[in-house]
C-alpha cells in the first residue's frame, strides 16, 4: 500500500452503530471530548458544542427490544473546565430532588435548568478554555 493511501486510510471516518435489545435503568454516554493529534503529538481538547436533552428516547433499539417507548431525564453530568487533557478541572451537576444542583469541589450550589446550556461547548473554533459536559448520565422514567 502506498502513502497515500495509508494517510487516506488514516484521516477517514469510520461509522459504527450498534442496536440496544435491554434498555438499562441508568444510561451513562460518555462524550468524545479528547483526541489525538499526530501532527501535535499530544491530545487537544475537543469544545465542539453538543447540545444534549432534559429528556431522551433511544431509537436505535433492535426491533424486539423490551420497552421500545421508555423515557430517560438526565440526572448529571460530569463536566470538564479547562483546555487540555491534562490540565482543568472536573465539577458535577446533579438533579436531586427535582433542583439542580452544581458541585465544585467543596462547594455546592443550586443552579436552573437553563445553566446547563453553558456546558454544552463552544459555538465555534476558537481554542481556549471552556467547560463541556463530558459523561452524561439518564435515568429511566421505568
Amino acid at each position: 500500500m502506498c502513502q497515500e493511501e495509508l494517510r487516506n486510510r488514516r484521516e477517514s471516518s469510520i461509522l459504527t452503530w450498534m442496536r440496544v435489545k435491554k434498555l438499562p435503568m441508568i444510561l451513562a454516554l460518555h462524550l468524545k471530548r479528547f483526541k489525538y493529534m499526530e501532527q501535535l503529538h499530544r491530545y487537544t481538547k475537543l469544545s465542539y458544542r453538543v447540545v444534549f436533552p432534559l429528556e431522551l428516547r433511544l431509537f436505535n433499539t433492535s426491533s424486539d427490544a423490551v420497552n421500545l417507548d421508555r423515557m430517560y431525564d438526565l440526572v448529571a453530568v460530569v463536566v470538564h473546565c479547562g483546555s487540555g487533557p491534562n490540565r482543568g478541572h472536573y465539577i458535577t451537576i446533579v438533579k436531586s430532588h427535582g433542583f439542580w444542583l452544581l458541585f465544585d469541589d467543596d462547594i455546592v450550589e443550586k443552579i436552573d435548568a437553563q445553566a446547563i446550556e453553558e456546558f454544552y461547548g463552544l459555538t465555534s473554533d476558537i481554542s481556549k478554555n471552556s467547560e463541556s459536559g463530558y459523561i452524561l448520565f439518564y435515568q429511566s422514567r421505568e
